[in-house]
């Protein structure tokens, strides 16, 4: 079974540069990274930001709660799984 930091990076890849973006900002509102880290972080670097400051299991539910509110509920059913 693969890690939660390996479905994390799978699912942050799988987000168009765009919706990677309204990831980010969502992700700013909902926890103490700052805009500064942020703003050129690639999915590895914002997974391994969200690692850090929330643990795998507060990740995981931060990542499934942005998912559905920037409409991709198709990746957060594949995340929830």
């Amino acid at each position: 079974m693969a890690s939660v930091k390996q479905l994390l990076y799978d699912t942050l890849d799988d987000l168009e540069e765009e919706h990677l973006k309204r990831f980010k900002s969502f992700l700013r509102e909902d926890g103490p990274i700052p805009a500064s880290v942020l703003e050129k972080a690639n999915a590895t670097d914002t997974v391994d930001q969200m690692l850090d400051r929330f643990g795998p299991e507060g990740a995981v539910k931060i990542t499934l709660d942005i998912l559905k509110k920037i409409n991709q509920n198709n990746l957060a059913e594949h995340q929830d799984h």
